[in-house]
């Protein structure tokens, strides 16, 4: 039974969104309580779910949140992997689902304008009659949004051309947590008048404003795109391989997957679409090239191939779990699995790089973890070394995959079978713990794209010094004096 203040908080969110705007049904709020983080733990339903179609009313949502005290968290498409889109208990949840709209596509400035709910394929789509495309999209581009992708400032597999999603934002429209009206930045490509407070916002998961216009720079669509899968002995031939690759000026993509992960992920394709991937891999590239001369194409495409086949020539010595037979086979291997400009060999090869992370949960659903960690590129090989390392210490499985053009890697413990489940939550925490340390030693941090959210909060202080921290909580004060907006996010709530 409500009682007489929340009775008149839904009368008032009523007043503000219309009956069509505002949910409280039970069932419906259960699928707000999460985002893709796989721990049940961290869901909470919200108390209501407002669904604006307009800046005016996220403006007045916040006005009325600092009257009422009640916590607000914004949500994209759900697609995080951090938690950032998780509301307090008795919270409300802002979705951006309806503000959808693409407002402009202008093909003299090369800008688009959009609103926050807009997927990014949609986008995507759009674009591609005017030959033109939205280069900082990341891996998730058919369900994430890009209010999402912006407030993450989330990367992707081309990031080590193009840069993230924030390299390409020129403006933005921003409800501050007081319900204030903030215009940044334009269709402009240069501006240094005041403080920067665009790149702030951006990446800032949601706790500081709530975008409801995007100003982004688009560039000319390439002509061409090569994509190479290449398999390779072990994990050190193929991370050594990467500084080769990323000499090549029309390098757009180097993702890594270690071979048993690889294997598994390709045996729950559908038959069609999977690939003949050599058991005696120990690790994958997917290498992509792209621009506007097809022979430039070809001949990185060419020269990435041949390197494939001699670091799987001369990968060393021997395996002592190695058979004769297995020997053998492994002579007999070509190591270049798909190659081609063609559209099938490409999507063939990302279908299988996508597929990864749902193998991941499908393996181990609600009992694995994606860690998102970076180190500088030169780390690759000692960071993948210490996976393997881990993989002996806790006795569990690790799926090893990412952006290994960027360093940007997905670390994912999973619980194996005979592990009780009351015994992952303190596993899990201890290798984190681990995985955290060494990165940071490395010269890394604990996240390169996902965020911190919820999920890593107490591990800030392994990457951030104490005053790093009182100078960003300090920010977060000034603009959100009651700790509104996605309060517990990446700070914790003190």
């Amino acid at each position: 039974m409500q009682t007489d203040p929340e009775k008149r908080s839904l009368e008032q969110l009523l007043a503000i969104f219309g009956a069509e705007g505002v949910i409280t049904d039970p069932d419906t709020l259960l699928r707000y309580s999460r985002d893709q983080v796989a721990d049940a733990d961290y869901a909470v339903i919200p108390a209501a779910v407002v669904r604006p179609t307009e800046t005016r009313q996220v403006a007045e949502l916040m006005r009325w949140a600092n009257e009422t005290g009640v916590p607000v968290t914004p949500r994209g498409g759900g697609s995080g992997l951090a938690g950032a889109a998780i509301p307090l208990p008795g919270g409300v949840v802002c979705s951006f689902e309806k503000m959808n709209r693409i407002l402009d596509i202008d093909t003299e400035n090369m800008m688009v304008v959009v609103e926050p709910g807009v997927i990014t394929n949609d986008l995507d789509r759009a674009l591609e009659p005017h030959g033109l495309f939205f280069a900082g999209y990341p891996m998730s581009e058919d369900i994430c949004f890009i209010g999402g992708n912006v407030a993450e400032n989330a990367g992707g597999g081309r990031a080590v051309k193009y840069g993230t999603t924030g390299t390409w934002v020129t403006g933005a429209e921003i409800v501050t947590p007081t319900g204030d009206l903030l215009r940044l930045g334009g269709k402009r490509l240069k501006d240094v008048t005041g403080y920067n407070l665009l790149h702030l916002m951006i990446g800032s998961e949601g706790t500081l404003g709530l975008f409801t216009e995007l100003t982004i720079r688009v560039i000319p669509r390439p002509s061409v795109r090569g994509v190479a899968l290449l398999a390779f002995r072990d994990h050190r031939s193929a991370t050594t391989a990467v500084a080769t690759f990323k000499r090549s000026p029309s390098l757009s993509a180097v993702e890594f997957i270690d071979g048993e992960t690889a294997r598994r992920a390709n045996s729950g394709l559908p038959r069609k679409k999977q690939l003949a991937v050599p058991e005696t891999a120990g690790a994958f590239l997917l290498v992509e090239f792209d621009g506007d001369d097809p022979a430039t194409v070809e001949r990185a495409l060419t020269a990435a191939a041949d390197q494939a086949r001699r670091a799987w020539r001369d990968a060393g010595e021997p395996h002592p779990a190695d058979t004769a037979a297995t020997l053998a086979a492994h002579e007999r291997t070509d190591p270049v699995i798909a190659l081609g400009t063609d559209r099938t060999s490409g999507d063939r090869a990302w279908t299988l790089r996508k597929a990864v992370p749902w193998w991941v949960k499908r393996t181990a659903p609600g009992y694995h973890s994606v860690e998102d960690v970076v180190v500088p590129p030169s780390e690759i090989p000692a960071l993948v070394e210490y996976a393997e390392h881990l993989r002996h210490k806790y006795q569990v499985p690790i799926a090893v995959f990412g952006h290994a053009g960027d360093g940007n890697f997905h670390i994912n413990p999973m619980k194996p079978p005979e592990l009780s489940p009351d015994e992952w939550p303190d596993l899990v925490d201890s290798l984190r713990h681990d995985l955290y340390h060494r990165v940071v030693e490395l010269g890394g941090t604990i996240s390169g794209e996902h965020g911190i959210g919820r999920k890593r909060v107490r591990y800030v202080p392994l990457a951030l010094t104490r005053e790093e921290i009182h100078a960003m909580t300090a920010i977060k004060r000034a603009l959100d004096p009651g700790n509104i907006l996605n309060a517990g996010v990446v700070f914790g709530l003190d």
